[in-house]
């Protein structure tokens, strides 16, 4: 277990380095570009959040769950992801133009075109990290990253400054990938990696298959409602539920940090070892949702001087969408679990059925909300989101033998420490009378107040969290206590 703390420590950090750099990007970006600026990217990411999908019917991820991997296995794995990224990324360069011309923008045709060789260019580094991650030397990992995420934020800004408009976050991605690419291969040095060979490549398009296309399912998904958006409303549109969507995702970015790149190799090292994954799975969830929820419920509350904070005064369009998705949101407590323990037991086949699913339903639905403006949008996740938690939940259970009584079991002290965390904050609100729309001051004034009723949850409870806290806190000062780690 150790090995499993050490590298959460490291992942966390490193993703919580790169979140604030994000948020450092965000809010300049933002202040610096308009929304329809900020659209032609939005529906960029979107196009190619879709081609990215592709390249994962040649998953990284097979290299992580192979029980018994050898130098063949991982260069015939690198062979195909280049022949397929290889692919994509001609199709995407030649097709920019006609997709640009299906929204009536020129401007996405070159967006498209730099993203297409950012694209390319993450393949230096995929087979380096994905090894690292399953040696668990997320030391180097962490290094690798916070370097690309440095680049990143430095040449977003900077151009955005000097200019380049919605170019910016491409030429950022390119900066990134190359940044990431040569160190990752420094750092490493096994070349032997990139040796073109076909060994073993139909294991590894047996796993992609499944992937791959449970992948570009799901990208369609979430790429549906910002192209439709764009397409039917306006690019502003697109980039106000992109910025509605980043925030309410900030709980989870923030509260889980580092732990999900941890949670895969982790689960996998259980499943080959033989051990349940059921106790590991049920006392996750108890974790995270006692801090997901209350996190939820007062970014609820305190949605305006958050997007003020975050975005800017143009942005506070922003604010309804935001209450509406962080109370769906709050049904998503075990989608970060889902995936990384069904593939820790190689149930690919199931993964994808999961998809199939759920993301057509979750697209019928969206589209036919999109015809009613933004916020019917953002209203139909009250939809979306809980179906999608009882169909992955009613998948994990075929494979880990949990009741539905057990995982109330585990997260009802969660929802009784959302609801004291969220009561002050919303009195102190409501009884100040200037509605949602509070000075900064007195949202952390706020905040305080959720943050001290957050503590009185915990204990009054006698949730495991708090455990895990003063463990944590124990084992910092030297006293020698152990705290229980995620897989105990």
């Amino acid at each position: 277990m150790a090995a499993v703390k050490r590298a959460l420590l490291l992942s966390t950090g490193e993703r919580y380095f790169a979140l604030v750099s994000n948020f450092v990007t965000v809010a300049a970006v933002s202040r610096i570009l308009t929304p329809a600026e900020i659209g032609v990217s939005v529906i960029g990411m979107a196009i190619v959040g879709i081609a990215m999908s592709a390249r994962e019917f040649a998953s990284a991820n097979f290299l992580i769950q192979h029980p018994h991997l050898t130098r063949a296995d991982v260069r015939g794995a690198f062979t195909v992801m280049v022949l397929f990224t290889s692919t994509v990324t001609i199709a995407l360069a030649f097709s920019a133009p006609l997709l640009a011309g299906a929204y009536g923008d020129e401007r996405l045709a070159p967006y498209l075109r730099v993203i297409a060789a950012a694209f390319f260019l993450d393949l230096m580094a995929a087979p380096i990290i994905t090894l690292l991650r399953r040696d668990m030397d997320f030391g180097k990992v962490a290094a690798i990253n916070i370097s690309g995420a440095v680049a990143a934020t430095a040449v977003t800004i900077s151009l955005a400054l000097l200019g380049f408009s919605y170019m910016s976050f491409a030429w950022a991605w390119v900066a990134s990938a190359v940044v990431t690419g040569l160190l990752a291969v420094g750092l490493s040095r096994q070349f032997w990696i990139f040796k073109p060979s076909l060994v073993g490549w139909r294991a590894m398009v047996a796993f992609g298959g499944y992937n791959g296309a449970t992948n570009l399912l799901y990208k369609t998904y979430e790429a549906v409602p910002y192209l439709l958006l764009g397409r039917i409303l306006s690019l502003d549109a697109a980039a106000l539920y992109s910025r509605g969507l980043m925030i309410c995702q900030l709980p989870d970015k923030v509260i889980l940090g580092g732990a999900i790149s941890v949670i895969l190799p982790a689960f996998s090292a259980e499943a080959r070892q033989g051990r349940s994954l059921k106790q590991p799975y049920l006392k996750a969830l108890g974790l995270i949702t006692a801090l997901q929820w209350p996190a939820l419920l007062v970014l609820a509350v305190l949605a305006y001087p958050i997007v003020d904070l975050l975005l800017g005064d143009q942005w506070h369009g922003v604010v309804p969408i935001v209450q509406i998705v962080a109370i769906a949101s709050l049904f998503s407590f075990s989608f970060e679990l889902n995936y990384p323990v069904l593939v820790s037991l190689g149930a690919v086949h199931d993964i994808f059925r999961r998809a199939l699913i759920i993301c057509p339903v979750s697209v019928v639905i969206i589209t036919a909300a999109a015809f009613f403006g933004l916020r019917a949008v953002a209203f139909s996740l009250l939809l979306v989101i809980p179906f999608q938690a009882f169909v992955s939940l009613t998948f994990v259970r075929r494979h880990v033998v949990i009741g539905w009584l057990e995982i109330w079991s585990a997260v009802w002290r969660s929802a009784v420490v959302a609801a004291i965390t969220v009561a002050s904050p919303l009195a102190f609100v409501i009884y100040i009378g200037s509605g949602l729309e509070i000075s900064l001051v007195k949202a952390l004034i706020a905040a305080a107040f959720a943050g001290a009723g957050w503590l009185l949850g915990l204990w009054l409870t006698g949730h495991a969290l708090l455990a895990e806290i003063l463990g944590g806190v124990a084992v910092f000062r030297g006293g020698g206590l152990k705290a229980p780690g995620v897989l105990e």
